[in-house]
């Protein structure tokens, strides 16, 4: 059964994105609201649900309520100009791209402040990347970090994450259903330069990009308004051949699971305990876990039935000898001259456990940890150990 403070919230939160009033019980706790609220990046989505509770614009938190969404919704419409400076000029420059996840949601939501975003995802092809870094560097960008997956930029503050591929390489099983996943979009608009998914193939994109965070370590509640508005909009989707392309993947029970908890959450159906459980992990969670839960999961990924000592053997492996992708982003002279990796694992062996051995730890947890981080995946439909059927 969900907790008094799950139904009221969950009530805000409906009655913000549905414009309809919100049922919370008498000692709803507010401060408590506001701090999740703040973890999760829900902020105005509470504030506009609670604006229709009687009483609330005369609590003492109604007003950091208040400041926090007016400063949010500053930042919403400046991000959003940003991003769109960035469009721009790449329909300007011929630079294929396609807008993901919180870039495209954003607009379907009652106001886009009700969905922040940390930063703005963007596919791109990689082969056109030294036209994009000079194209960003010219609009006031610079370079914030890279990894497996993600090129990203930083100006004033913003982060722009521009994508290689739509799932990390390393996430194999849903990798391999997507690749770097240009041959499940079209082109969209006159100039031919931006490409779109077809809803259908959006919902999957979305749900498998939920599926993997939930896996890897949690999410929070943004993931679940993201569904409402998205269903909302689209009435007419093909759950044939949505349900089939999940099964692909082997996400099919743990999309019934989540169909389940969405009729909960926002079409007054009846929990059930799969259902309860799942709403406590997000409500426990922050925007994407916390980092306990990524240690486990990321334990629980590794074991593979070996337990937290075959764990720490693959995490030393790992660190001492990365793939070529991520060798690359640590050395970037192998981008130019790959032939020199042997060389390079030898200088990260000598570099790490003689000049560095004090800073290096491998963190891990414990066999029960693994085991019940399993159990509880399996339990939601969501397990560890399968290989993608395409």
């Amino acid at each position: 059964m969900l907790s008094s403070f799950e139904r009221g919230t969950i009530s805000l939160i409906k009655s913000a994105l549905s414009n309809t009033c919100a049922k919370i019980p008498e000692d709803y706790d507010f401060n408590k609201a506001y701090e999740l609220s703040v973890a999760q990046q829900i902020v105005p989505i509470i504030y506009y649900g609670a604006l229709g509770v009687e009483g609330f614009d005369k609590l003492e938190i109604s007003k950091k309520f208040l400041l926090a969404t007016a400063k949010l919704t500053t930042y919403s419409a400046n991000q959003l100009d940003l991003i769109e400076e960035v469009f721009k000029s790449f329909n300007q420059n011929g630079i294929d791209h396609l807008k993901l996840k919180g870039t495209v949601l954003k607009r379907m939501y009652p106001y886009p402040e009700m969905r922040m975003m940390s930063d703005a995802d963007i596919l791109i092809k990689e082969d056109q990347y030294a036209k994009i870094e000079k194209i960003m560097l010219d609009l006031g960008f610079e370079k914030a970090y890279e990894s497996d997956h993600e090129l990203a930029w930083r100006k004033n503050g913003f982060l722009i994450e521009l994508h290689r591929r739509l799932m990390p390489s390393y996430t194999e099983d849903y990798h391999s259903y997507y690749g770097d996943g240009w041959d499940k979009l079209e082109k969209y608009g006159e100039q031919g330069f931006e490409y779109r998914m077809n809803p259908n193939d959006e919902l999957i994109y979305n749900f498998t990009h939920f599926a993997r965070h939930y896996r890897d370590g949690g999410v929070g509640i943004k993931f679940m308004t993201d569904f409402y508005v998205f269903l909302e909009k689209h009435r007419e989707l093909d759950m044939n051949y949505i349900e089939n392309e999940l099964e692909k993947m082997e996400l099919t029970r743990f999309w019934q699971n989540t169909k389940k908890l969405i009729n909960v959450w926002f079409y007054d159906e009846e929990s059930d305990e799969i259902s309860d459980f799942i709403t406590a992990k997000i409500f426990a969670s922050d925007t994407y876990g916390t980092h306990l839960g990524k240690l486990e999961a990321e334990a629980a990924r590794l074991s593979q039935g070996g337990g937290s000592k075959a764990v720490k053997k693959k995490k030393f492996w790992n660190a001492a000898f990365p793939n070529f992708t991520t060798m690359k982003i640590l050395y970037p002279v192998l981008k130019k001259v790959p032939i020199l990796l042997p060389f390079m694992w030898i200088w990260r062996i000598i570099d790490r456990l003689i000049f560095k051995r004090k800073k290096v730890k491998i963190q891990t947890v414990s066999d029960e940890a693994i085991d019940r981080y399993n159990l509880e995946l399996d339990y939601v439909g969501l397990p560890y150990g399968f290989k993608s059927k395409v």
